[in-house]
């Protein structure tokens, strides 16, 4: 006999008898579960959509970190170096160089002393295309700015601060500094006041 037939088409007996009779019993292989296990059940799938959810954050931020380092890597296999740091604060770049206009003006000596400070130097002109540049931002100061090239009276000659050694006509005078004007560079005497510019290189990340 067909026991889910059997249940559904129960019905009330008409014969005399208690009025709460006790219900009819359920088929030998139906569960019943207590309230606390199906509580039990809740939380443990709580719990696994947790971890599920902890370890997909997990590996999404190990994907971004993976490809930030892709990136670089490729910015620096198709550049050639590696990606350069910005300047600081109050630097100016320009190509692979920092620099900085010192806003006060003091003697060439100070200056020196100012950009060893900076963990720099005084500015080393490396072609004309920079003179240019530096001559153009001069402009807009109406200001002189010393740089690293100075008279060494001893020698005779004019030599810039890493050494190297620039051939310059005319009439040399003792204790001459080089200054970077509007149009031109000239000398000055190391003792006066201008203001000036510091060169440091931009270190890779």
């Amino acid at each position: 006999m067909d026991k889910t037939r059997v249940y559904a088409n129960l019905k009330p007996s008409r014969t005399p008898g208690p009025k709460h009779a006790s219900p009819p019993s359920f088929p030998s292989d139906a569960c019943w579960c207590p309230r606390w296990h199906q509580w039990a059940l809740k939380f443990c799938c709580a719990i696994l959509l947790l971890f599920g959810f902890i370890g997909f954050s997990v590996l999404v931020r190990f994907l971004i970190q993976k490809c930030s380092v892709d990136v670089q890597a490729n910015t620096t296999e198709a550049t050639g170096r590696p990606a350069l740091s910005q300047c600081s604060r109050d630097w100016h770049s320009h190509h692979d160089k920092c620099l900085y206009f010192f806003p006060a003006s003091r003697p060439w000596s100070e200056g020196l002393s100012d950009c060893s400070a900076k963990e720099a130097t005084l500015l080393l002109v490396q072609d004309q295309e920079e003179l240019m540049f530096i001559q153009d931002f001069t402009k807009t100061k109406g200001q002189s700015f010393w740089i690293g090239l100075n008279y060494i009276s001893s020698e005779k000659i004019w030599k810039w601060i890493n050494g190297s050694i620039v051939k310059v006509k005319g009439e040399n005078e003792q204790d001459s500094c080089a200054v970077v004007s509007q149009d031109k560079v000239v000398s000055d005497i190391c003792s006066s006041d201008n203001h000036w510019i510091c060169q440091k290189k931009l270190k890779p990340v």
